[in-house]
C-alpha cells in the first residue's frame, strides 16, 4: 500500500479514533501511522483541538443555560416572597385600619364625661339567672351596681358603691341599702373613666412603652370579619386567641363578648370542678342621660358607718 493510500484511509479513521470508537486494531493502524506522519499527526491535532473546541462551547451552552435557569428560579422565588410580603402587608394593614378606627371611635364615645353601661352576663350556674352590672357616670362622680336576677326578681343584691375620680380616686363607699351599712374602702389603684369602658380592643390600650409592641402586634393576630346576624345590623366580629366580640360598626363599642373570661363551680370545701361556663357579656349604652342624683351620695342619716 502506498504512503498515499494510507493516509486517506488513516485521516478517515481520525474522527472515529478521536471520538473513541474503533476497534484495537484499527487503533493501533491510526496511532503507529500519526506517529510516523507529520501530515496525518496535523490533522489528527486539528480534529482534536475542533473537538475541543465544540465541547467547550457546548459546556459554555449548558453553564449559560444553567446560569438563566438558576436566575430564572431565584426570580421566581424572590417574586413568591413579594406577592407573599404584598399581601401580608394588605392583611395586616385592613387589620390595622380597621382596629385603629374602632379604637378613634369608642375615644370618641366617651370624650363625654356623661354616660351609662348595663352589663348582663351569664355568671351563674344556676339556670335562667345572670348577673346584671351597671354603673353611672358623669364629671368624675360614679355609681356602680351589680346582682343576680331571674326573669322573675332580683335574686341576690350586692353593694352600691360611689365614688368622685376628681376628689378622690382611690376611695370609694360601699352602701349596703338592705342592712343600712356604708363603708369606706381604699383602693390599691386609681380609677379613672377608661376602667369602666368595656374595650377589649388591643389598639384601644392607653399608648405606654411597655404596650406599644402589643399594640402594633395585634393586626397580626385579630381575626376581622362581619356578620349581620342576631342583632338585625351589620357589626365586626374580632376573634383573638382566647375570645370573640361583637363590635358596633357605627360606634365602635363591643356589642357583646365570648371567652375572655369563665367561671368554675367546685364541689363544697374542694378543688374539685363540677362545671365550668364560658361568660359571655352583652353591653347597652346611654350617653348624656345620667343626672346629678344618679351619681350622689343618697342620705346617710340612716347609715351606720363601717371604718
Amino acid at each position: 500500500m502506498d504512503k498515499k493510500t494510507e493516509c486517506e484511509i488513516v485521516q478517515d479513521l481520525l474522527i472515529s479514533y478521536v471520538d473513541n470508537v474503533l476497534n484495537p486494531e484499527s487503533k493501533k493502524i491510526v496511532e503507529k501511522h500519526i506517529l510516523e506522519c507529520d501530515m496525518c499527526k496535523n490533522k489528527f491535532e486539528a480534529i482534536q483541538n475542533d473537538v475541543k473546541e465544540q465541547e467547550n462551547v457546548k459546556s459554555k451552552e449548558i453553564d449559560y443555560l444553567k446560569k438563566i435557569r438558576r436566575k430564572a428560579k431565584l426570580k421566581s422565588i424572590l417574586f413568591g416572597i413579594v406577592i407573599v410580603f404584598i399581601v401580608f402587608f394588605m392583611y395586616y394593614s385592613y387589620n390595622f385600619i380597621i382596629l385603629n378606627n374602632i379604637s378613634n371611635k369608642i375615644h370618641k364615645q366617651f370624650e363625654t364625661d356623661n354616660f351609662y353601661i348595663k352589663t348582663i352576663s351569664n355568671e351563674s350556674f344556676e339556670k335562667g339567672v345572670m348577673f346584671v352590672s351597671q354603673v353611672w357616670y358623669k364629671d368624675g362622680k360614679y355609681k356602680k351596681t351589680s346582682h343576680f336576677e331571674n326573669s322573675e326578681k332580683i335574686v341576690q343584691k350586692f353593694d352600691d358603691v360611689y365614688g368622685n375620680i376628681k376628689v378622690n380616686s382611690k376611695e370609694e363607699f360601699r352602701l349596703n341599702t338592705e342592712n343600712k351599712n356604708i363603708k369606706k374602702e381604699n383602693l390599691l389603684y386609681e380609677m379613672n373613666k377608661n376602667i369602666f369602658i368595656p374595650a377589649t380592643n388591643p389598639i384601644f390600650l392607653k399608648s405606654t412603652k411597655n404596650n406599644i409592641i402589643f399594640k402594633l402586634g395585634a393586626p397580626f393576630y385579630t381575626k376581622i370579619s362581619t356578620d349581620n346576624r342576631e342583632i338585625g345590623r351589620e357589626y365586626y366580629v374580632l376573634e383573638l386567641e382566647n375570645g370573640k366580640q361583637w363590635i358596633d360598626i357605627d360606634t365602635g363599642l363591643p356589642i357583646m363578648i365570648f371567652g375572655y373570661s369563665s367561671s368554675t363551680q367546685y364541689y363544697k370545701d374542694t378543688k374539685i370542678p363540677i362545671d365550668k361556663i364560658e361568660i359571655i357579656s352583652e353591653y347597652q349604652y346611654e350617653f348624656n342621660t345620667v343626672t346629678d342624683e344618679d351619681v350622689e351620695l343618697p342620705d346617710l342619716s340612716e347609715f351606720e358607718i363601717d371604718n
